[in-house]
């Protein structure tokens, strides 16, 4: 039996980062990040906030959303839940109140042997790798330290995709990354801000101990593409999604799909309703990406 999705909210059924990973790298650490954003410079009084995940080893990093995951686990709840207590097993009715708001950005950078920066994006299944053109960032450290903490920590100032940043590393985590694209100090970025104050994450904590995540690593079934490629595709998927999942369909993620409704038997949901959650104001406009300047390639 299909499924039918009534909702006042989109939602989608991710899909777990790939087993199948290339050179996979063990977890040294991970960092969290209390993230804040000026989405809509005509609504400052808005502040969208997220919770982001930094995964790092000696010499690479995989920066995600810890939101997004909290939200598959407290949807994969919700799913037990209703299996659990549905009056006929086969025919199960199932109510989703989606979680805070999260993005679905995810970046891998390298150190070693040369400095690379990837995103990974995904689009109808399928999951595309793109290098970015601009990698390396002109840091000018700078005399002067706090404590963040417990850690102390050395202030740099940089530009990275046409924002100015003011970054604090600590060299007592000799580990040259930090959130999103940002990377390349002495020591793991624990706090950074740009100049206008729209864009700023916050240290929430480190774990730099054995925290028993999945070794990262690139996608060993992803295609490596460029942003120009990637943009004309999510162009083609919004005119026509079906032919682009048609044309596509060789190109789907193969790799381990720990989804929402992973462990669930599909056919035997009758229907799906989900409530929107969110607490963002109405007439939002996310009309100020992170990135000022697109990647050239």
């Amino acid at each position: 039996m299909g499924i039918q999705v009534s909702s006042t909210a989109q939602i989608t059924l991710r899909t777990a980062n790939s087993n199948a990973v290339k050179n996979p790298q063990p977890v040294t650490g991970r960092i969290l990040y209390d993230f804040r954003y000026v989405k809509d410079t005509s609504r400052r009084d808005y502040i969208y906030t997220e919770t982001l995940e930094l995964d790092y080893t000696k010499t690479s990093s995989y920066f995600t959303s810890y939101t997004a995951k909290q939200n598959d686990t407290l949807m994969q709840q919700q799913l037990a839940a209703a299996f659990k207590n549905a009056p006929d097993p086969d025919r199960v009715e199932i109510t989703l109140t989606g979680g805070a708001a999260a993005s679905s950005d995810k970046f891998y950078t390298e150190s070693h042997p040369q400095p690379r920066v990837y995103a990974i994006r995904r689009l109808a299944g399928t999951a595309f790798i793109i290098p970015a053109s601009q990698v390396s960032i002109n840091w000018k450290i700078i005399d002067s330290t706090k404590t963040i903490q417990g850690f102390v920590c050395q202030k740099a100032r940089g530009s990275s995709y046409g924002r100015q940043y003011t970054a604090w590393f600590c060299t007592d985590l000799p580990y040259r990354f930090g959130p999103r694209r940002l990377h390349g100090l002495p020591g793991l970025i624990l706090e950074a801000y740009d100049d206008a104050m729209e864009v700023v994450y916050h240290l929430n904590r480190v774990e730099d101990f054995n925290t028993g995540l999945a070794p990262i690593g690139l996608p060993g079934d992803a295609e490596t593409t460029t942003s120009a490629a990637f943009a004309q595709a999510e162009e083609a998927f919004k005119r026509n999604p079906q032919a682009f999942i048609d044309a596509n369909r060789g190109k789907r993620t193969t790799g381990r799909t720990a989804g929402i409704t992973d462990g669930f038997d599909p056919s035997k949901i009758k229907s799906i309703n989900v409530r929107k959650s969110s607490t963002e104001p109405a007439g939002i406009k996310a009309n100020n990406p992170i990135d000022l300047v697109k990647d050239p390639s």
